[in-house]
């Protein structure tokens, strides 16, 4: 579809008519069809965005009746999720920088309505990238939920078959058993009556069997839990878990082996499905991750790959210090994402050329904490919102958005540290070139256990300067 045709489902809130018609005429000019309404109050809001659906948002900072920080406050009592651009005759850099904490996506001056298009098309193509993100999340919940019932369905297994008992003299013979014995082989129990393990199973197993038997003989300690095959009178194959404990007589001499035999053909077919459902799993784990990181490198072209390149330089360190695994898995999956919260960013202040504002600064600070907000309710094994907030932390207090020091800091947030400054300093950014990987390693030499962590840094030295 052409730009000229797109159609635009714009709700208005102006009490001015003059300025709203200077919004519908820019509108029109950037190529756009709008469909409108137009409100100043509450309650007339609350009700068209109950009742109407729309793309996005205007709204003028202060009216006699209602303002910017209502609108918001509106929006969230509905559990909308509308992008809401200001679009103000005056506002301060404070005022704005404040309602975009709230959730506005950006500002514009009446006076610069020409910004209005491009926002809006930037804003209306991050609600699409949104939309991808919750099919994937919906996959992944499938996924979860048939993970779920297969569990279900083995425990139900695991809960409902019959054990058989069996007992066999140091020949291996069976001398006495159980009726589930004899429907686990196919064989009557009087065709199972001194038969030796050897007629049901192959070579190898037969082995692996007499082994077992041995050891429990010669130690006098039970066995648990030792896996065998046997084929069954009918042909069929079956897949047996036993245990196995030495029999004694009165006088405390071995007379044979008893144990407990299990079948577990069908758990070990629910295992080859339980694989499938983890491998579906982890598909739309990992696809949900590329759509984080393919949505911040959409708005921020300049670090396109960033993220993989610092996750893969934060792997590398933990396997290095020797990390548990469940850290190093932490750090993968938060090494992936924790630039997530610069969607809330601007781009053209994430693509500036030049140098920054002071205001800009600040701006850019608030994505530690805005990853934090979007990751904080997501369910896992790793404290993901926690060292997507910390990654700017420093070890002397001096990082932001907290101030922590010290232990205070989360060790996988320090690796991240290390590997952000690492992969940042060494690449090309808008506003300066890139550093070089040398610039870099002094910088976390110089600072070693004052920024950052000793370990980290000395271990990440390490990785360079001796293992290439």
């Amino acid at each position: 579809m052409s730009m000229k045709d797109q159609s635009l489902r714009v709700l208005i809130v102006e009490d001015l008519e003059d300025d709203l018609l200077l919004i519908i005429r820019e509108l029109k000019k950037g190529g756009y069809n709008p469909v409108y309404e137009r409100v100043e109050t509450a309650s007339a809001m609350k009700k068209t965005i109950e009742e109407k659906q729309w793309d996005i948002i205007l709204c003028d900072y202060e009216m006699p009746n209602f303002n910017v920080p209502s609108a918001i406050a509106v929006l969230k009592e509905a559990n909308i999720d509308l992008p809401i651009i200001i679009v103000s005759g005056a506002i301060g850099e404070e005022t704005a920088i404040e309602c975009m904490r709230l959730g506005a996506r950006d500002y514009i001056m009446k006076s610069k309505l020409s910004r209005l298009c491009p926002t809006i098309a930037r804003e209306l193509e991050d609600a699409e990238a949104k939309n991808r993100q919750k099919q994937v999340k919906s996959q992944r919940e499938s996924a979860i939920e048939e993970m779920r019932q297969s569990e279900e369905k083995y425990r139900t297994i695991l809960e409902t078959f019959q054990e058989a008992y069996f007992e066999v003299d140091l020949a291996g013979n069976f001398i006495f058993f159980n009726d589930p014995l004899c429907r686990i082989t196919g064989y009557s129990k009087e065709e199972l009556t001194g038969m030796n393990h050897k007629q049901f199973t192959d070579k190898e197993t037969s082995e692996e069997v007499l082994q077992a038997f041995n050891k429990v003989y010669n130690t006098g300690e039970p066995l648990e839990e030792f896996d065998w095959q046997i084929i069954r009178k009918d042909g069929a194959k079956r897949y047996l878990e036993a245990s196995a404990s030495l029999q004694k007589n009165p006088s405390g001499k071995p007379t044979g082996i008893r144990g407990i035999i299990r079948d577990i053909t069908k758990h070990k077919r629910e295992a080859e499905k339980f694989q499938r459902t983890f491998e579906n799993l982890q598909k739309a784990i990992d696809a949900t991750l590329q759509v984080m990181v393919s949505a911040v490198e959409v708005r921020d072209p300049y670090t396109h790959g960033h993220q993989l390149r610092s996750a893969n330089l934060a792997c590398a360190i933990a396997t290095e210090m020797g990390l548990a695994q469940d850290k190093k898995d932490g750090i993968r999956v938060a090494g992936s994402i924790y630039d997530i919260g610069k969607l809330s960013i601007p781009a053209q202040i994430l693509t500036k050329p030049t140098k920054l504002t002071s205001v800009e600064v600040e701006m850019i600070k608030e994505h530690c904490w805005s990853g934090y907000e979007m990751l904080k309710n997501v369910e896992s094994p790793w404290p993901l919102a926690q060292i997507v907030y910390q990654h700017h932390e420093r070890m002397n207090g001096s990082g932001y958005p907290k101030n922590l020091k010290g232990d205070e800091i989360l060790m996988e947030a320090r690796v991240l540290a290390v590997s952000d400054v690492m992969e940042s300093m060494a690449a090309l950014r808008p506003y300066r070139p890139a550093l070089g990987m040398e610039v870099a390693l002094e910088e976390i030499k110089q600072n070693k256990g004052i920024l950052y962590d000793n370990d980290v840094a000395d271990t990440c030295l390490r990785l360079f300067r001796e293992k290439s």
